[in-house]
């Protein structure tokens, strides 16, 4: 088997006025190429049993392929595959049924509350800058996206020069290399992306957003400036472990076991070139929207100034191995996993090191770092659901005060 992860700097951050185009861009590869229509080319990956998957994100899109290495069929799915990125046919017919199949779901991603709070966090704090729009894509902009957009976007954003590769399966180097000039050689030259601005220096707000439903989606989001290559991203990886990763997180032990306030509670690093976010997401009773961003808001201070315990900190480790290793377990993860190194800049032992850089962590580093990296004054809170009359937390059992 073959796994490959095709990577173009080419994510919705780059649409500046254009919403729409590059996603429309990433979708319309397979619809169709100067060799052959879209059903031609979808008959014969099948046939090949070839697996080919699409992925627009806000810096990155990804086109992935899986594949048996025998060479009658794994050289044929080559060739469709460099066709599909090189030489796409954006067809005018194909595009409008597309644009039809996406209006829909991009209208309906904005009523869903988790992925509004993002939109509206977004919106906050990186007002205009690219990551601005946090879903990319705009119903407006699908709408108005033309051919003549998509094939000036992916002349320029669907270069050589704007491409990382990422593969694992049973190949040889030598193998591998004549793969990547193939399609490296088909594909626009010279072009490659520039680096983003800085993002704007914004202050701290609470923001709701009334739309129907049972509960609230809540999103507490501190903005990060810490790459994943700086020596202090390990130490922000675990203090993310140990706050919201798990029922032994203290989020769930404060809001779900100690208080039965929610179903859920976590936390994500979302690190990004130009700057990123630390999201504390919850959902919650209407009525206990402010108690609730004002408890989370309370732990997340008191973890900053105490940081984690040595068990805690040991916790946090087992868990991200365990995870690391059931990744590298199967050729399809270990390759995003290599794709999404590359993206970030790390190096190409990172994946070897990473769990040594965590063992170097002590509950010391990750307070200083938290207390150094993290500026709480600018963190918003975003509610998205039904309003309430805002009530006090309900008091705790006597042998929990």
């Amino acid at each position: 088997m073959l796994d490959l992860v095709l990577q173009f700097k080419a994510g919705t951050s780059l649409d500046s006025d254009t919403s729409g185009v590059a996603a429309l861009t990433l979708h319309m590869l397979d619809k169709g190429t100067t060799r052959m229509d879209a059903a031609q080319f979808s008959e014969q990956i099948e046939g090949l049993g070839t697996q080919i998957g699409t992925e627009i994100r806000l810096e990155h899109s990804s086109v992935t392929m899986r594949s048996l290495t025998a060479p009658e069929l794994l050289t044929p799915a080559i060739e469709l595959l460099t066709d599909m990125v090189a030489q796409p046919a954006f067809d005018p017919g194909q595009l409008a049924r597309m644009k039809r199949q996406l209006q829909p779901y991009q209208q309906g991603r904005y009523t869903l509350p988790q992925l509004r709070t993002r939109v509206e966090v977004h919106q906050h704090l990186f007002a205009g800058h690219p990551y601005g729009t946090a879903l990319g894509t705009t119903p407006e902009g699908i709408e108005a996206a033309t051919v003549g957009q998509l094939r000036a976007f992916h002349e320029r954003a669907y270069s050589a020069n704007n491409l990382q590769i990422a593969m694992v399966g049973d190949l040889t180097r030598e193998q591998a290399e004549a793969m990547v000039e193939r399609i490296t050689q088909a594909l626009p030259q010279h072009w490659a992306a520039a680096a983003l601005p800085p993002v704007p220096q914004t202050a701290g707000k609470k923001i709701h957003v009334s739309l129907p439903g049972a509960s609230n989606a809540m999103v507490l989001a501190v903005p990060i400036d810490v790459q994943p290559g700086d020596p202090d991203f390990p130490a922000l990886v675990l203090a993310s472990e140990v706050l919201g990763s798990g029922l032994d997180s203290r989020l769930m032990r404060e809001l779900r076991a100690k208080r039965g306030l929610t179903y859920g509670a976590s936390t994500r690093l979302s690190p990004h070139e130009a700057g990123g976010l630390l999201y504390i997401e919850w959902e919650i009773e209407s009525a206990y929207i402010d108690a609730s961003q004002t408890l989370v808001a309370e732990l997340l201070e008191q973890f900053i100034a105490e940081g984690p315990t040595q068990a805690e900190l040991d916790l946090a480790r087992q868990q991200l191995a365990g995870d690391l290793l059931r990744k590298v377990a199967r050729n399809r993860f270990l390759a995003a996993l290599m794709a999404k190194a590359a993206q970030q800049g790390l190096p190409a032992d990172h994946i070897n090191n990473y769990l040594h850089q965590l063992l170097a962590v002590t509950p010391d580093g990750v307070r200083t770092v938290l207390q150094s990296r993290l500026d709480v004054a600018r963190k918003v809170l975003v509610s998205v659901g039904p309003a309430a009359e805002q009530q006090p937390l309900p008091y705790l059992p006597s042998t929990d005060q």
